[in-house]
């Protein structure tokens, strides 16, 4: 199926699992599991359709969208960045795989096949994560092979494990000219490959709707086996958390030491002559009561007056010496100047201009 994984924490009531997502989170299977590219349809069934290989090759060789591409382990080591080595097993003897599934709480027989229903829920969800996830199982999902179940014992443990290979030995498998009922296998690894490896590879429109395994897995996880079912998980063994997917110890909030200020004597005196009620001598040293407060904001009159007449006194003498002006600086007594605006008009010679007759009185 080759499914992304979604990693987040469990849902209410399922709190169990917080340790399980956190390994997930943190282990070598997590970029592998959490990548979840747009997978283009073309592309994965033009290198399935097109795969050849031939006998000590080991690379896969294919045509996507006419163009010649190959994939080999060493791809598959840098893209999914599974942390592995060359000379790395890929499976480990069934005696030693058995020994961590009795941990496990498995009540099965010794593998192979591990049948994943007789796993604790627990256990349970990190064999099926692994079968969805990272195999290219595409029917087939209760059971495990040695090679599969080595491979998630070995992420529990941290045992070493060359998951390049196992994926590499299935995808050459699969292969047309060894199986003919080959199937688009890895769909999801394949696309993180060729977009990483052939950057000039046309973009088709058609792409795959691949779901992502969310929060109802936990449902599925936890129902009840019907009765008559004939193999289902009887809780035998208590569940051990370890390895990697250990229980989360949670540090407890560190501790305040504050420091708390002493509180001020109270000593009960005997009354004042002339009084029936005790006082309390209460220390109030540091504390300013309203009366005190009161005090200093009252001023004498007298003080104020002699602020006054000394504020008074500082001024005159001030004003007393203060710098005389300059009284032999010439002064400018000469009227202000009066600009004489001239108007020129335009004469005409041929028509001259007669002048009005002056207002006389006629002459005896």
């Amino acid at each position: 199926m080759n499914v992304a994984c979604y990693l987040s924490d469990p849902p209410k009531g399922f709190e169990m699992y917080k340790s399980m997502i956190m390994g997930l989170n943190t282990c070598r299977l997590a970029h592998s599991l959490r990548e979840n590219p747009v997978i283009c349809e073309d592309w994965i069934k033009d290198f399935w359709d097109s795969a050849t290989t031939k006998k000590g090759d080991v690379v896969n060789k294919s045509k996507v969208q006419g163009k010649e591409v190959s994939v080999s382990e060493q791809d598959i080591h840098e893209v999914l960045l599974f942390g592995d080595e060359d000379n790395d097993p890929v499976e480990y003897p069934k005696e030693k795989v058995m020994e961590v599934l009795v941990k496990m709480s498995y009540e099965g027989a010794c593998p192979p096949p591990t049948i994943k229903k007789l796993l604790h829920p627990y256990w349970r969800f990190l064999a099926h994560i692994y079968l969805v996830c990272i195999s290219g199982n595409k029917i087939g999902l209760d059971k495990l092979t040695l090679k599969q179940t080595s491979g998630v014992v070995s992420v529990v443990e941290g045992w070493k494990y060359n998951y390049s290979k196992s994926v590499f030995d299935d995808m050459m498998a699969n292969l047309k000219t060894i199986n003919e009922k080959y199937w688009y296998k890895f769909p999801r690894f394949m696309q993180l490959i060729l977009e990483k490896k052939y950057l000039k590879l046309p973009i088709t429109v058609k792409t795959c709707d691949f779901k992502m395994m969310n929060h109802l897995v936990f449902t599925m996880l936890n129902q009840r086996s019907r009765d008559n079912v004939e193999i289902k998980y009887q809780n035998k063994r208590k569940l051990e958390k370890f390895g990697a997917f250990a229980e989360i110890q949670e540090e407890a909030p560190a501790q305040i030491n504050a420091i708390v200020a002493e509180e001020h004597d109270v000593e009960i005196i005997e009354a004042p002559v002339g009084t029936q009620e005790p006082v309390e001598n209460v220390d109030l040293t540091g504390v300013e009561s309203e009366e005190d407060i009161a005090d200093d904001r009252m001023i004498n009159d007298d003080e104020v007056n002699d602020d006054v007449d000394e504020t008074e006194t500082e001024t005159l003498a001030e004003g007393l010496t203060a710098e005389p002006e300059d009284v032999n600086e010439p002064v400018n007594l000469s009227p202000p100047r009066v600009e004489q605006v001239i108007t020129t008009e335009t004469v005409d010679v041929d028509h001259p201009r007669e002048e009005p007759a002056a207002n006389l009185p006629p002459r005896k």
